[in-house]
Formats: C-alpha cells, structure tokens, sequence
C-alpha cells in the first residue's frame, strides 16, 4: 500500500507540474519522503522470519529505492543533454541508452541470478550484509536503469 502511495504522488507530481524539471525534482522528494518513511520503520524492526527479510531486501525496498534512482537518472540528462545539434543530441542518448548494458556486463552473474529467479544464494545476497555490495540497492539501480532505457528509447525515437 505504502508503495501505491507513493506512485500516486508521484503521478501526480508530474500531472500537475508543467515544468519538467520542476515534476522530476517533485517524483524526487516524495521518493525520498517515503524511503525515509520505509529507514524509520526498519530501525526497531525485528522481522519473523529469514524469509521475511528475504523478501523485504530482494522485493519490495528496491521498488522505493528504484524510484529515486530513476528520477535521479532522468534529472541528470534533463541538466546535461544538447539541446540544438542533433548530432550530439543523439549521440548523448545513445550513450545514455548504453548505460543498463554496461550495468548488465558489470554484474552479470548477478543479473542472471535475479533475472532467472534462482533462490538458492538469497541468504548470502539478503541476510549476510556485504559491506562492499548491497544486493537490494543492486537491484533498485537495475530496475531504475531498465526503465530509464524505455525512457532513453523514447528519447531517440523523437529524434530525426
């Protein structure tokens, strides 16, 4: 419920906002209003089960964290994309485009892992905290720079 919530606002935000940087940086805020909302909850949070934990890390907080990283993303090439030559225009998005191949080539294994929907290594990945790498922001980053490439093809679709 908490996440519907927050897509409503954030719908909102860009129904109503008529500049679209002014609409990003609204998406932003309510983004980070409801992570904090999610960071507050988890402080004195004892969760039942492993599996619970599992599913919270792997499902639902990378939904919120995607969000930001998202609206991150498209914020950042709406301040630095050409604005007059075509030519640099595209190349720029095309660059951008690039951007969740590059992530994929990165982490390739886990990428196939959680794209697989392989289980057997969620322990390690959900409960075990890596300090060099947290899954669950892994996966946000992923699910953010798949839609940024739907956004990056729109992009180039409105070029000539």
């Amino acid at each position: 419920m908490l996440y519907d919530a927050m897509i409503a606002e954030m719908n909102d935000c860009l129904s109503r906002e008529q500049d679209i940087r002014a609409a990003i940086e609204c998406c932003f805020n309510v983004g980070q209003s409801y992570s904090a909302q999610i960071q507050k909850m988890l402080e004195d949070y004892k969760f039942p089960t492993g599996k619970d934990e599992i599913d919270f890390y792997k499902s639902v907080k990378p939904l919120f964290k995607s969000q930001l990283d998202y609206y991150n993303l498209v914020y950042h090439a709406e301040l630095f994309k050409p604005m007059t030559n075509p030519v640099e225009m595209k190349e720029f998005w095309v660059k951008e485009h690039q951007k969740l191949d590059r992530f994929i080539l990165d982490h390739t294994d886990f990428y196939d892992y959680y794209k697989k929907g392989a289980t057997n290594l969620d322990e390690q990945y959900f409960l075990t905290p890596d300090q060099s790498v947290y899954y669950d922001d892994l996966i946000a980053e992923l699910l953010a720079l798949e839609r940024y490439n739907q956004f990056t093809e729109n992009e180039l679709s409105k070029l000539p």
